[in-house]
C-alpha cells in the first residue's frame, strides 16, 4: 500500500494522460473526521502544522474538521509535496514508440483491459506503465478532488505563499523507475487484494488510526516478495519513494519554520511510522504532538 498510496499522489498531475478511472460504488460520508492526522511541531516559540492527506477518497471540503481549516487559515505559508498542475508532468508522460501490450503479453493485457476497459487500455498502450498503474491505484476509492488541491486552493485564495517541497518531475522520475512493467503485472495479479487494502487504508485514515495505517502499509512487502522482488529491492524502493524524499524536505521545512511557521500538507505515509518527516523533525529538537479537534 505504500507504493499504491504514493502513486495516487500523482493522480491530479496525470489527469491529461490518464482519463477518469472506474468509480467506486461507495459514496463518501459527509461526517467530519473526528481524529484528523494533524500534528504540531514547535521549536523556538514557533509552531508549524502538518496534515497527513489521502490523495483520493476523502473529500476535504466535507470531511476535514474546523480545526484543520483554522490552522491552515492562521499559517503564514502553505506547503505541499509538488505542484499538481505543473505542465512538466504532462511533458514527461508523452506517448512512446514502445508498446505496453507487447511488454505485458497477451494474458496481462487482457487483465488490464478487464480492469480499465478495452478503450482505455488502447489509450495507454504507448504510455509509461505508471499511467495505468495510477488508474489501478484508484480502484476501490470514492472519486474525489485530491485533498492537496483543495487545501492549496484555499491557501491561494488567501494569498499565502505556496511552497513545493520537490519538483513534480522528481516524483515522476522516482515512481516511473519503480512502477515498471513488473510492478504493473503485480498490481494486475493483486487487484482484489489491492482494493481491499485501499478500503482498509481509507477506513483507517477516516478513523485517524496512524498505527493501523502503518500496519496496512507494511503488509505490501509480503506480496512484493511473492511476486519476485527481493527484500533488498523492496527496501531500496521504499528508500527512494518514501524515506529519502522525507529527508530531502527537512531543510525547506526548517526555513519555513524559521520564517514564522507554515501549514504542511503531505501524504499521510510521509508523517507516520519510522523515518517519517515528524520523526526526523523530532530528532532536530522539534516538540511534536498530535492535535485534536
Amino acid at each position: 500500500m505504500k507504493r499504491a498510496a504514493l502513486v495516487v499522489t500523482l493522480i491530479a498531475a496525470l489527469a491529461p494522460a490518464c482519463k477518469k478511472a472506474p468509480e467506486s460504488q461507495a459514496a463518501p460520508s459527509p461526517t467530519r473526521l473526528a481524529h484528523p492526522l494533524l500534528w504540531s511541531a514547535e521549536k523556538a516559540g514557533t509552531t508549524t502544522y502538518f496534515l497527513g492527506t489521502m490523495h483520493a477518497g476523502i473529500d476535504a471540503e466535507t470531511r476535514l474538521p474546523d480545526v484543520v481549516w483554522r490552522k491552515l487559515d492562521g499559517a503564514r505559508t502553505f506547503a505541499m509535496e509538488a505542484d499538481l498542475d505543473d505542465p512538466e508532468a504532462a511533458s514527461l508522460l508523452r506517448p512512446t514508440a514502445s508498446s505496453l501490450r507487447a511488454s505485458l503479453g497477451d494474458d496481462y493485457w487482457k487483465k488490464l483491459e478487464d480492469a480499465i476497459g478495452p478503450g482505455m487500455a488502447r489509450a495507454v498502450e504507448h504510455m509509461p506503465p505508471l499511467v495505468p498503474a495510477a488508474q489501478l491505484s484508484l480502484r476501490g476509492l470514492p472519486p474525489t478532488v485530491a485533498m492537496d488541491k483543495a487545501l492549496s486552493a484555499r491557501a491561494q485564495r488567501a494569498g499565502k505563499p505556496i511552497v513545493y517541497l520537490e519538483r513534480t518531475s522528481r516524483q515522476l522520475e522516482i515512481l516511473g523507475k519503480w512502477m515498471d512493467t513488473k510492478a504493473l503485472k503485480m498490481m494486475l495479479d493483486e487487484l482484489p487484494e489491492n482494493e481491499r487494502r485501499a478500503r482498509a487504508m481509507l477506513d483507517a485514515y477516516a478513523e485517524g488510526d496512524d498505527r493501523r495505517i502503518v500496519a496496512i502499509s507494511d503488509g505490501e512487502k509480503d506480496a512484493a516478495l511473492q511476486h519476485g522482488y527481493t527484500a533488498a529491492e523492496y527496501d531500496q524502493e521504499m528508500n527512494e519513494v518514501l524515506y529519502d524524499r522525507n529527508a530531502s524536505w527537512i531543510d525547506a521545512i526548517d526555513r519555513m519554520h524559521a520564517s514564522g511557521g507554515a501549514f504542511v500538507a503531505v501524504g499521510a505515509m510521509h508523517l507516520v511510522g519510522p523515518r517519517s518527516v515528524l520523526e526526523l523533525l523530532a530528532h532536530k529538537g522539534y516538540q511534536v504532538q498530535r492535535v485534536t479537534p
